[in-house]
């Protein structure tokens, strides 16, 4: 059976977009949507996806949270 690692990343936003770009409406209920993304900031998400994927993690999960982008990450352990 496999076993697995997790871990939970966050991610400033504002790293990644100016106010005036960003795109990431929230409801009342907590639901959030982007909208638009403009192709230069796609780079920017992708960079964090790219940097951890290439350590082996894969993204389960990704939600905007206060003004962050909060990612929880899974990677198979190795059989001993």
């Amino acid at each position: 059976m496999a076993r697995w690692s997790y871990k939970a990343s966050t991610h400033k936003l504002a790293d990644m977009f100016s106010e005036s770009e960003r795109v990431i409406e929230c409801d009342e209920k907590g639901h959030c949507l982007v909208h638009d993304l403009p192709e230069k900031n796609l780079e920017a998400l992708e960079k964090v996806l790219n940097e951890e994927g290439n350590e082996g993690w894969e993204l389960v999960q990704c939600h905007y949270h206060a003004g962050d982008m909060f990612c929880l990450w899974k990677k198979q352990e190795q059989e001993a």
